[in-house]
């Protein structure tokens, strides 16, 4: 057993409370933020209509006889929401998402398990990355009322916490009920699966073979389901819009693009959501800080953005790179295990992507990103801490800079956050002339009702908090 592989069994010590304290407070300041964001008008009020006019079991029966999707768990948690709320649709649908927030965090810290100083001084860095980061925005801010993306997130991080804890039988029965719940959420939801496949061959034992192979063979029989016996298929090139090059393109104009050549689309999408990921760019498949530099107005965010992601990834690299010789005799402490997890999300997540790439799609491979940058930094600090003073000096020179960087990118996101909320509001206010638009103008008394209780809760009973607008605010914005 290794120092490493000796302290995870050593228990909590006040280096652990101390992070989760820490961990409150990034709860605390992304919760203000997300009880400013009204429950939103484009998506998630038809979806709720749409929910609160079917039962949870025909809301699932539906799904699976749908076109491109196969998402019943999904539709089947907005209405256990909607019904649980009893008209507080404001507080039950927000207040679930901060929840989902707070628990995860909390597997976040489960996962990177600090106990010393070391595993402490990387927290702070890694809470910063786990929300800065790009892919993580849409999952507090897109147009759900339930953000299934965060869900899965959930899903990953407690898949990766249940193969990486001690040996049980219930882990077994839990790694394919959460595989089943998360694959029939949203389909990067099959990224769980994942988690259990590369930590296992990471060493990982608690998921069983046996667990293992039943993950496996449910994955097989969610592709046999979907293609086989519902027909349910993928998105083709009509389905949404997709970014290629500097802009994003309409679904005409990709099929004029690639109609006779789809895979270089895939292939495209593909390559440009592994690198999303790695360097922040691109971002939806679109050159966004590309696009700045070539026409010399490049915004400071896209920039940090770069920097942050470029800094981190030569943390993860040196890691890796230490710990060869380790990996090649298949000797993988829980550290190792981490990495070794990320990257088999990543190569996944992008691959899945194929269709169409989103940043909010990438978010599982995000998240383990962020989760790969603070072990990588724990080891760095330790590695450094009885060496020369240069090699100290050039190891907190690193940290500081990476903390920075990811520090700018989190206060983005709070941000980010507050903008949402003012353009909710606003859509809120010209509700009607957006649903004429639509051809979605209600006309049962229960719809109507539905949206006067939702617009009186963004506009009156919770309206936009005083804020104090400047310039520097432009800094943070990146697209």
């Amino acid at each position: 057993m290794n120092g490493t592989d000796a302290r995870a069994m050593a228990g909590t010590t006040w280096w652990t409370w101390l992070s989760y304290a820490y961990g409150a407070l990034v709860v605390i300041g992304l919760g203000y933020f997300l009880f400013d964001l009204p429950v939103q008008v484009s998506d998630s009020y038809g979806n709720i209509v749409q929910a609160s006019r079917a039962t949870v079991g025909q809301l699932v029966y539906a799904q699976f006889h749908s076109h491109a999707y196969l998402r019943p768990f999904l539709w089947a948690l907005i209405r256990i929401v909607y019904d649980l709320s009893s008209g507080h649709y404001f507080e039950w649908f927000r207040g679930w998402h901060v929840g989902q927030v707070t628990l995860l965090i909390v597997l976040f810290l489960r996962l990177v398990r600090p106990q010393s100083v070391f595993d402490a001084a990387a927290v702070p860095l890694g809470l910063a990355s786990l929300i800065g980061i790009h892919t993580f925005a849409d999952t507090v801010k897109e147009a759900f009322p339930i953000n299934t993306y965060m869900t899965i997130l959930l899903c990953c991080f407690l898949a990766a916490d249940l193969t990486l804890g001690p040996p049980r039988w219930w882990r077994d029965v839990s790694a394919a009920a959460l595989f089943v719940f998360s694959a029939l959420s949203v389909e990067s939801g099959l990224l769980v699966a994942v988690v259990f496949v590369a930590a296992y061959a990471a060493g990982a034992r608690g998921v069983s073979l046996r667990g293992l192979v039943s993950v496996v063979a449910l994955a097989a029989g969610y592709f046999l389901l979907r293609f086989g016996v519902f027909d349910v298929g993928t998105p083709d090139l009509t389905e949404r819009s997709s970014g290629f090059g500097f802009s994003t393109r309409e679904p005409a104009e990709l099929v004029t693009m690639f109609g006779g050549r789809v895979l270089v689309f895939y292939a495209y999408n593909a390559v440009t959501s592994f690198l999303s990921v790695l360097l922040s760019e691109p971002r939806g498949g679109v050159w966004i800080a590309t696009r700045g530099i070539v026409q010399g107005d490049p915004s400071v965010a896209s920039i940090v953005n770069i920097i942050a992601s470029l800094l981190a990834l030569v943390a993860i690299v040196s890691f890796v790179w230490f710990r060869r010789s380790e990996w090649r005799a298949r000797r993988f402490n829980r550290r190792d295990q981490l990495v070794i997890v990320f990257i088999a999300v990543l190569l996944a997540n992008a691959a899945i992507s194929y269709v169409y790439t989103k940043d909010v799609i990438l978010s599982p491979a995000g998240a383990f990103f962020a989760v790969a940058l603070t072990v990588a930094t724990t080891d760095l600090l330790e590695r450094t801490s009885g060496t020369t003073t240069l090699r100290r000096g050039v190891a907190a020179l690193l940290v500081c800079a990476l903390s920075s960087a990811w520090a700018f990118r989190a206060v983005g996101i709070h941000v980010g956050l507050r903008h949402a909320g003012v353009v909710v509001r606003n859509d809120w206010a010209y509700v009607d002339d957006w649903l004429e638009q639509q051809n979605l103008v209600p006309t049962q008394p229960a719809t109507i009702e539905l949206k006067q209780h939702l617009q009186h809760d963004a506009i009156v009973a919770h309206p936009a908090r005083p804020i104090v607008l400047g310039h520097w605010l432009k800094w943070f914005e990146d697209e």
